[in-house]
């Protein structure tokens, strides 16, 4: 009775929310389970910083579709910047090795529910995970999820539906000087490319202080930017 309760007050909140910003929370309207091709290819251009941000193009494309597990290969380029990581994906909206915060690789299990769809505004998800980095600390982030409601992004595509979100990620890498990682997330997910089309993401931690006034120290504060999207081949059926 109590999560009826709870999940009903989240529920109103949310929708509340939508109405402030302006946004369409019809919960009927849904964003469908993506169908993943080999091929799809989405590059984004990727800006972190403050006065003098780094930018880079950061193209994902999915490399392999084998046995319903998705491969996606990520690259990024750009001054001083050239590398590349592998994301696996389960299934459309889970994440099995990926990145959470900035481009560092996790292995999660079980996986981290990324996406849920169908996808409506005024839900919620949240869980705490447990991840695998080879290290003896930051191995069980907390993610909360909530979708808001729809808007028009613009993007190469022209005006573009979206499904606005927020994430929640707290990591458990406090030391004695520090408090966790916290990192506070705005995401635009485009059913029209099958994935993220703009987000805002910020992180910072907090020093640990007997002053009143904490230090906060920003680690994350990057936009991307949707600049293309290629669809990969269909696959005949003999």
């Amino acid at each position: 009775m109590f999560r009826f309760f709870l999940t009903a007050i989240i529920a109103l909140l949310l929708q509340g929310c939508a109405s402030m910003m302006g946004l369409n929370s019809d919960p009927n309207r849904a964003a469908d389970t993506p169908d993943y091709r080999v091929g799809d290819r989405w590059i984004y251009e990727v800006s972190d910083g403050y006065r003098l941000p780094i930018v880079w193009d950061e193209t994902h494309e999915i490399t392999d579709i084998k046995n319903g597990q998705i491969t996606v290969q990520i690259s990024r380029k750009g001054e001083n910047i050239s590398d590349t990581r592998t994301e696996i994906w389960p299934a459309p909206g889970l994440v099995a090795q990926g990145a959470l915060l900035n481009d560092e690789t996790r292995q999660f299990d079980p996986p981290w529910q990324r996406f849920r769809f169908p996808m409506r505004a005024g839900e919620s998800w949240h869980k705490r995970l447990h991840a695998d980095r080879g290290e003896k600390r930051g191995g069980s982030p907390d993610v909360k999820t909530q979708t808001i409601g729809w808007e028009k992004i613009a993007s190469p595509l022209g005006e573009t539906d979206a499904l606005m979100m927020f994430v929640y990620v707290a990591l458990d890498d406090d030391e004695f000087w520090r408090w966790p990682t916290r990192g506070r997330y705005k995401v635009w997910y485009a059913p029209a490319i099958n994935n993220i089309i703009y987000a805002e993401k910020y992180a910072s931690f907090v020093e640990k202080t007997d002053r009143r006034s904490a230090i906060e120290i920003p680690v994350l504060n990057a936009t991307i930017r949707l600049v293309s999207y290629a669809r990969g081949a269909a696959v005949s059926v003999p």
